[in-house]
Order: structure tokens, then C-alpha cells, then sequence
């Protein structure tokens, strides 16, 4: 096999190993991170506000609200009167990821339905589904909604600024690891064919390199001129050891600023903590009757002494998390 062909099928491995990479963390790595995300902002909403954003969603699927079910008290209660054609639907909802809809809750759910009169029933949650409760379900034509499939139909219809927010979070998860699968795809796919073809690796690095030129005869040096008596020689100028800085000490001093900046976002009066969700993302929870406002207000005020506070994404939330706002100081 000649070395131009090795080459070639070299780049042609190498391209394939890193288009699959970036296809693994783009297609499968960055939407599950995203779903996860997803399903936590959702979280952090008050119960009322995630169910009526399933329930607009729901509309896509030819599901129409007719009203609100509240409880022997007059409290309202996570359900809702649906109607689809000629059908009565109750969806009754569980908020929070903790949720494990089991066999159990199926047949309470059954039992609401047979209570209320109505001729369907749907199970949402932000949790998961128990394995035994879906076979349950698909006996009992009870349908069941999971936090990846609620995330899946509410998404879209969420605002721009928490999409947005969720996608970068994402992408900012991705970046790193792709980065390195790239290069280490680039090396493997090079080395499967210098191994698989029994190349000399100098032959390639032979063949990329331009063959030397015949040396040409130096000039003959010029006289030095002569020193002069109360002349001393010329020292070579020591380089600059500050310039040699380990990567260790960088990256240390890099958590420094990271837990400084944590440190004094905590210490402000209207806030009640501050931490970091990932390398570009920080929650700061807010005090009691304490406005998102007044709290990016305070906290934008560190960029004086903190100026790389500009680049970082706020996540922040209101008392109880009954509001949340990604931000960023101006």
C-alpha cells in the first residue's frame, strides 16, 4: 500500500471517527442534557404554572380545557376537565422529579375517574413511571405522561429567554468533551491505519516534509571589532520565569475566583445563597420578598470588583423558587 493511499484512508477514518463523535455529543449527549435541564426549570414553577403549560400544550393534541377541579374546601386541586371530541378527559397531575407513579397511583387515578364521571384519565408527571405501573396502565387504558415526555410537549411553548437558557446550559455541558473527543478521534483514526498497515510513522512524516536543499557555502565571517579596554562582555538576558506559570497554578487560581465571586454573592443582604450549577452557570437564591430586580440590582454591583461576572449566566430565583429568571450583568 503506497503512502499517499495510507494518508488518505487515514483522514478518511479520522473524519468518520470525529463526524460520529460530534454526532454522539450534538444528537444524544447535548438533547439529554437539555431534557434534563428542561425538567428542572420546570421544577422550580409552582405546580399551577407547570400545569397550565401542559395543559396548553396538550391542546396540540386536540385536548380542550373545561375547568378547574378544586376539593371538598374550595381549594384547587392538580387537575383539570378535559374534553376531545365526545370524550371527558381528567388529567390529574404530580409535580416534582421525586414522583414514582407506580401501580398504586393508577388505581387511585382510576377511582377519581369513576368519581368524576369522566371517560378517560391521564397520569402527568415530572417523575418517572414504574415498569410494572406502564404494563398496569396499558390494561387499565390509563395513558401516563413521564418528565421526558411532559418536558417534550411543553418545550416549545415555553419563552424564548428559558429556551435559550436551557440550550446554552446544555451546549456549555457538551463543549469540553466534545473538544476532546475530536482530538482523540483525529489521533485514533490515524494510528488504526499506521498499525493496520504496518507503516513506519517517519515514512509519513517523511513524505509531508519537503526534501532538504543542498547546504550552500557560508560567508566568510566578517573581523569581529575589538573590544574595548573597559568593555565587558554581553550576558544573555535570563528569560522571564514568570512567564512559565504551571496550568495546575492557573487552573487553581481560576477556582479561587470562582469561590470568592460564590462567596460574596452569599454575603449580600438580599440573598440567601449563591452556587455554581456548572463552569458558566450560578443559582443565586434570593430572601424572602426579596424581587429578581432588586437581587440582579446587588449582585450586578460585584462587577467592580469581579469584572468576569459580566460572562457569567444568573440563574435567578425568588424565595421558594416561586419564580425564576435567567440573567446576565450588563
Amino acid at each position: 500500500m503506497s503512502i499517499v493511499v495510507s494518508i488518505l484512508i487515514a483522514v478518511a477514518v479520522a473524519v468518520a471517527l470525529v463526524l460520529g463523535s460530534r454526532l454522539w455529543f450534538d444528537r444524544v449527549q447535548k438533547r439529554a442534557h437539555a431534557q434534563r435541564i428542561g425538567i428542572e426549570a420546570l421544577d422550580v414553577r409552582r405546580w399551577r404554572e407547570a400545569l397550565d403549560l401542559l395543559v396548553q400544550a396538550l391542546a396540540k393534541d386536540g385536548y380542550t380545557q373545561a375547568a378547574e377541579v378544586t376539593g371538598p374546601s374550595g381549594m384547587p386541586l392538580a387537575e383539570r376537565h378535559l374534553s376531545r371530541g365526545n370524550s371527558r378527559v381528567l388529567l390529574i397531575y404530580k409535580h416534582g422529579t421525586s414522583y414514582l407513579i407506580g401501580p398504586a397511583a393508577l388505581l387511585d387515578a382510576e377511582r377519581r375517574r369513576q368519581e368524576a364521571e369522566m371517560d378517560e384519565v391521564i397520569v402527568a408527571t415530572l417523575g418517572s413511571l414504574d415498569g410494572d405501573a406502564l404494563a398496569q396502565a396499558a390494561r387499565m387504558k390509563v395513558a401516563c405522561l413521564d418528565g421526558p415526555t411532559v418536558w417534550s410537549k411543553v418545550r416549545d411553548i415555553l419563552d424564548s429567554g428559558t429556551q435559550e437558557a436551557v440550550a446554552a446550559e446544555a451546549e456549555a455541558l457538551v463543549e469540553r468533551p466534545r473538544r476532546l473527543a475530536t482530538i482523540a478521534a483525529s489521533v485514533l483514526g490515524l494510528g488504526i491505519v499506521v498499525w493496520g498497515g504496518n507503516l513506519d510513522p517517519s515514512s509519513i512524516a517523511s513524505f509531508a516534509a519537503p526534501e532538504p536543499s543542498p547546504p550552500m557555502a557560508a560567508p566568510a565571517p566578517a573581523p569581529a571589532p575589538a573590544a574595548s579596554a573597559g568593555a565587558t562582555s554581553a550576558t544573555p538576558t535570563p528569560a522571564n520565569p514568570a512567564s512559565a506559570a504551571p496550568q495546575a497554578m492557573a487552573a487553581s487560581s481560576d477556582e479561587e475566583r470562582r469561590g470568592a465571586l460564590a462567596k460574596a454573592i452569599t454575603a449580600l443582604p438580599e440573598v440567601q445563597r449563591a452556587s455554581w450549577s456548572s463552569g458558566s452557570t450560578m443559582i443565586v437564591a434570593l430572601r424572602p420578598r426579596i424581587s429578581i430586580d432588586r437581587g440582579m440590582e446587588a449582585t450586578c454591583a460585584l462587577t467592580a470588583d469581579y469584572p468576569f461576572l459580566r460572562d457569567v449566566r444568573l440563574q435567578m430565583e425568588a424565595s421558594g423558587g416561586t419564580e425564576v429568571r435567567w440573567r446576565r450583568c450588563n
